[in-house]
């Protein structure tokens, strides 16, 4: 449970249906209040396709190894993917009696380290992206998900290197550190922001907050480096914004003022980086007018700039310097880099069908409690709610007798070289591999075992896999495994 759930107990969250304006320099984002139930109590690692060693948690600075049912739920908690980067995870993400969110996202291969950060913070990377309906649940990050650029910098645990920024002197003198901080409010004006080093700022805002009066509930989470050049604090409330301009090292002590002058109700702080996106779900009229049920984008890091595709639904993405929120409708990408924004078309279709969205369908198939994603259906005919569960490479291991076996193995790419180990034992069986309706592999009928390599290539990382039994011989029996490329 996390250090300051006690101070929520028993309450239902405020402001579900009130909207407002976030300011950011002229420009104003349409977005839903704060809310508690906005704000993810924790992270799960549902399910994880390929090489595990290529994603880490980091918890207080300490990497650890990440497995299916890893959970995040501290403000410093991180996900970091490590190149070769080859490897998948699909987070899902949760309230405190672990009620799902309606909201998830998918790590994919990227040449760079990337970083999730808990709970609604992503840095560099390839990230698939999505969010159900806000009238059908509550939802986690619905007030937004801030993407940032990724860094040369970053290294495998997602701490940065020496910054050009700050002089090798100047370093030794001030050690770079990570400096978490967490917003919490109410509808009556209260006001709590807090920053910390080490441990959890979210009880002192929290207490902050209530000692003006009334119940209070988190309203963002987030972090930033101190060797960082230039950050934007922004208080928001629903009847005005301030901002303040500051350096990672300094900007904290430039908050007083801002939070002294705060008026209105439902306030919250939020810390942004020039090249930060958020990316906000659309209200809800606005997915179903793209005859979309759910919100799926995809972002990207790029030498262009950070990269955003909406697959379903529509999107807001708000950015300094733009004189008003970007609406981001299905086919259509958002590219921001320097202060400015540019929508272009993608080709949805290929999105659809891509190796990044194979893999999300089966993760959404084998999930302990499956969910719903349409674009499955549209693109792939994958129904993953009702489909038979879709086996991953590396975790895939069949086994049986003379009945024999037919299944899907989701690979985590479209080419390259399959590891097979079989054993057969004594009466001979058969396993014939296909791709794209096409047999790249056949044993014929044999008996024994063998380790073997099999290239393969096409438009689809899905493959079928066929034992068949011996129909003579009913003791037969025979297993195998897949490896990944």
């Amino acid at each position: 449970m996390p250090p300051y759930q006690h101070l929520r107990e028993g309450r239902d969250p405020v402001w579900a249906s009130k909207v407002r304006a976030i300011i950011w320099g002229t420009a104003a984002l349409l977005v839903s209040a704060p809310a508690f139930a906005d704000v993810p109590e924790q992270t799960r690692v549902d399910d994880i396709l390929g090489n595990s060693s290529e994603l880490r948690i980091r918890r207080s600075g300490r990497p650890e190894s990440i497995q299916t049912g890893s959970i995040l739920q501290q403000v410093r908690d991180a996900l970091i993917t490590v190149p070769p980067n080859n490897a998948r995870a699909l987070l899902r993400f949760l309230a405190a009696d672990g009620t799902d969110l309606n909201f998830y996202v998918q790590t994919n291969p990227h040449p760079e380290a990337s970083i999730y950060y808990f709970p609604c913070q992503v840095q560099g990377g390839d990230y698939l992206i999505g969010w159900g309906l806000a009238g059908n649940a509550s939802r986690g990050c619905e007030n937004g998900l801030q993407v940032e650029r990724g860094r040369s910098g970053v290294t495998g645990w997602g701490k940065p290197a020496a910054p050009m920024a700050i002089a090798p002197k100047q370093l030794a003198q001030s050690p770079v550190r990570q400096v978490s901080y967490c917003s919490a409010g109410n509808a009556t004006g209260g006001l709590g922001f807090a920053t910390a080093t080490t441990g959890d700022p979210c009880i002192e805002a929290v207490e902050q907050c209530q000692a003006a009066g009334g119940d209070c509930d988190i309203t963002a989470l987030g972090s930033w480096w101190t060797s960082e050049p230039e950050i934007e604090a922004a208080v928001i409330c629903d009847a005005a914004t301030q901002t303040v301009t500051g350096t990672g090292d300094d900007i904290a002590a430039l908050m007083p003022p801002l939070l002294a002058n705060a008026t209105g109700s439902g306030c919250s702080v939020q810390i942004y980086r020039p090249n930060d996106v958020v990316i906000v779900p659309a209200a809800d009229a606005v997915v179903t007018a793209q005859g979309s049920d759910e919100v799926l984008v995809q972002t990207r890091d790029t030498n262009e700039g950070v990269q955003v595709d909406v697959l379903k639904g529509a999107i807001n993405v708000q950015a300094t310097g733009l004189a008003e929120p970007a609406v981001v409708t299905q086919g259509e990408r958002y590219t921001y880099a320097n202060s400015s924004g540019e929508v272009t078309t993608f080709d949805r279709a290929a999105a659809l069908t891509s190796v990044d969205m194979e893999v999300l369908c089966a993760f959404a198939t084998n999930s302990p409690d499956r969910f719903s994603v349409t674009a499955c259906q549209e693109g792939l005919g994958i129904d993953t709610v009702n489909s038979p569960p879709i086996a991953f490479c590396n975790t895939e291991q069949a086994s049986g007798g003379q009945e024999g076996d037919r299944r899907i193995v989701q690979m985590s790419a479209r080419q390259g070289e399959i590891e097979l180990e079989y054993e057969m034992y004594n009466a001979p069986d058969r396993l014939q591999i296909w791709q794209d309706g096409q047999e790249i592999f056949d044993t014929g009928f044999v008996s024994g075992n063998a380790a073997l390599t099999i290239p393969f290539s096409g438009q689809s990382g899905s493959l079928e896999v066929i034992l068949t039994g011996n129909s003579a011989i009913d003791t037969t029996e025979w297993d195998y495994l897949l490896r990944c490329p």
